[in-house]
C-alpha cells in the first residue's frame, strides 16, 4: 500500500482579486461573478498528478492567518490586473511569508480585462525575480491559466 501524498497549498490576496473564483474554477470548474468578499477562510481538496492538494482560500479578515499558513508547501499571491493596489499587496504578502518554507507563485487574475490592466508582465516578473519565483496570468472567469499554476506547482515541489 502506498502511501498518499497530501499537500496543503494557501492562496492569498487582496480583498476582490478573486481567490475563492480562481479556487472554485480550479476545483468546481465553475465560476459565479457575483462572488461576495469571503469574511472567513475554506479549505477545498483536489487530486491531481497523484497527490492530494488541501487548497487553503484565505480571507483578508481571516485572525490566525499564521495558523492557516503552517504546514503549506506553497502559496499563490493572487492579484487583480485592473487594481495596481492589489499588485502592490501582492509584494506585501511575499514579504509576510518570506522567510518560511514556502514556494511562493504570483497570480495575476482577472485576465479576462486585460484591456484595463493596471499592472502587467514587466511587474510580475520583477516580483518574481525578487522572491525567486514564477508567475501566472489567470482568468477565473474563463478559467484560463489556472490548471498551469496548479500543474506548475504539482511538478515544481515534487
Amino acid at each position: 500500500m502506498t502511501i498518499p501524498k497530501i499537500w496543503k497549498v494557501s492562496v492569498i490576496g487582496d480583498q476582490g482579486v478573486g481567490k475563492t473564483s480562481l479556487v472554485k474554477r480550479f476545483v468546481f470548474n465553475t465560476f459565479n461573478g457575483e462572488s461576495l468578499t469571503s469574511e472567513e477562510s475554506r479549505a477545498y481538496k483536489k487530486k491531481i498528478d497523484g497527490i492530494l492538494l488541501m487548497i487553503w482560500d484565505i480571507s483578508v479578515y481571516e485572525e490566525h492567518v499564521d495558523r492557516i499558513l503552517g504546514g503549506s508547501k506553497a502559496v499563490i499571491i493572487v492579484g487583480d490586473i485592473t487594481r495596481y493596489r492589489t499588485y502592490e499587496a501582492m509584494d506585501d504578502m511575499a514579504q509576510y511569508v518570506d522567510g518560511r518554507k514556502i514556494s511562493k507563485i504570483f497570480v495575476g487574475n482577472k485576465h479576462d480585462l486585460k484591456y484595463r490592466a493596471e499592472f502587467w508582465r514587466d511587474e510580475l516578473q520583477t516580483l518574481s525575480k525578487k522572491y525567486d519565483s514564477t508567475y501566472f496570468f489567470t482568468s477565473a472567469k474563463t478559467g484560463e491559466g489556472i490548471a498551469d499554476v496548479f500543474q506548475f506547482l504539482t511538478k515544481k515541489l515534487c
